[in-house]
């Protein structure tokens, strides 16, 4: 797991970037396939390998709409070494997923040892009707206090009977996509609007510091699936 050093390294890294970054990769042998970098964007150290896969490991990002190719590797920022996935879909478009965040891929071109492409750290990938889908089944998990986790340790068994916020949005992502990333655009939302009601208190980690604070209701739990899908509905454009 990526450690919290490393994560501020990566915060100050992405903080204000406001135009696409262009990321250049030269071909190499295989298992990598592909080596680069995003310029100093995730740190000056920061080194990418992909190669081409079969299919997404993380769950689907959208409903209906399959990628035209995919990549996987990994990224290692200074000793830390974390997986990544690159999906494309028309026109040279996609996602890069990181331990970060998921940001929007363009303008991707491959020719002979060339493969570049553009990310926008500034903007992350905003949650589609996938993401609202998880919301509503992870609030549909805690259904009762009966059956929420409030000790949580961000462990989270297939066979688990009861869980935590963090814990439901993990078992609503695989139900829905058929696997899961804890940056999905659903969990990054959550974590804002935790973020946002929780102003001054020491977290460690969001997401299982709220749901184990003892001022935190399943009223308030409810309350905050209920504002990520408020959230989503006043981004969503108008038609």
């Amino acid at each position: 797991m990526i450690t919290g050093f490393i994560l501020s390294l990566l915060g100050a890294a992405v903080i204000g970037r406001a135009a696409p970054v262009e990321c250049r990769f030269h071909a190499t042998s295989p298992p990598a396939a592909w080596e680069g970098a995003c310029g100093r964007e995730f740190g000056r150290a920061a080194i990418m390998k992909l190669a081409p896969a079969k299919a997404i490991a993380s769950g689907r990002w959208q409903k209906d709409v399959d990628p035209s190719a995919v990549w996987a590797g990994d990224m290692t920022v200074r000793s830390d070494t974390t997986a990544i996935e690159l999906e494309l879909y028309d026109g040279g478009a996609g996602v890069l997923r990181t331990e970060y965040g998921w940001y929007p891929v363009s303008a991707f071109h491959a020719a002979g040892e060339s493969m570049t492409f553009q990310i926008e750290t500034a903007r992350p990938v905003p949650p589609n009707d996938l993401d609202r889908e998880i919301v509503r089944r992870a609030d549909a998990l805690l259904s009762s206090a009966s059956v929420w986790n409030r000790a949580d340790d961000r462990k989270c068994p297939a066979a688990a009977t009861t869980w935590s916020i963090y814990c439901a949005l993990i078992r609503a992502t695989l139900d829905v996509t058929g696997a899961s990333h804890h940056r999905r655009p659903a969990m990054e939302l959550v974590r804002q609007l935790v973020d946002e009601r929780t102003a001054g208190r020491d977290y460690s980690h969001r997401l299982m510091d709220y749901n184990n604070d003892a001022t935190t209701t399943l009223a308030d739990v409810h309350r905050l699936f209920v504002d990520a899908l408020a959230r989503m509905s006043a981004a969503q454009p108008s038609p």
